[in-house]
C-alpha cells in the first residue's frame, strides 16, 4: 500500500509558499514582458508560449542539475576531510 505524504507535503511546502510565490511573481513579469515584444513580431500567441514553456522548463533542469553536481561536490569535500 503507498503511502500518502500529502498532509506533511502540505506543511513543508506552505512554509515556502510565500518566497515561491514571490520569485514567481517576478518570473510572471518577465514573461509578460517576452510575451509582449514577441507579440510585436507578430509572432502568433501559440508560437511563442509553446516556446517560453520548453525555455523555462530547460532552465529549470539546467539549475536542478547545477544544484546536484555542486552537492554532489560538497559530498566529495566532506568524505575527504572525514
Amino acid at each position: 500500500m503507498a503511502r500518502d505524504y500529502t498532509n506533511r507535503m502540505d506543511a513543508i511546502f506552505e512554509s515556502w509558499e510565500y518566497h515561491l510565490f514571490e520569485k514567481l511573481g517576478g518570473v510572471d513579469r518577465i514573461v509578460a514582458r517576452i510575451q509582449s515584444e514577441a507579440a510585436l513580431f507578430d509572432i502568433p500567441y501559440a508560437a511563442r508560449t509553446e516556446y517560453i514553456n520548453r525555455k523555462l522548463v530547460d532552465m529549470i533542469d539546467q539549475i536542478a542539475e547545477k544544484r546536484e553536481a555542486s552537492s554532489q561536490g560538497s559530498r566529495r569535500q566532506a568524505k575527504k576531510i572525514g
